[in-house]
């Protein structure tokens, strides 16, 4: 694609041409999952503690759940198999 022909109509409907990617290690991949689950995890207790202090346990718990509905959704949209050998999927 020629990128002083931007603003040709079908420019934007055409794909780009991509790279052929190298095969990824499990470790990279886990490490990447775990990272997105940990992050996942301090936004919901930070959420938590807003909430009244008898409150916390079931608001923290609640937001967890909603963060793992959000990971089947993205595991979903990713076409990865949930119980993966080898590595973690989300």
């Amino acid at each position: 694609m020629d990128p002083n022909d931007w603003w040709s109509p079908d420019a934007w409907s055409r794909a780009p041409l991509r790279r052929a990617e190298a095969p990824r290690h499990t470790a990279e991949i886990n490490r990447e999952v775990a990272q997105r689950w940990l992050v996942g995890a301090a936004f919901c207790l930070c959420f938590a503690c807003l909430a009244p202090l008898a409150l916390i346990a079931a608001a923290f718990a609640g937001l967890m759940g909603l963060a793992g509905l959000a990971s089947i959704g993205l595991a979903l949209l990713r076409r990865e198999h949930p119980l993966e050998p080898g590595h973690l999927t989300a």
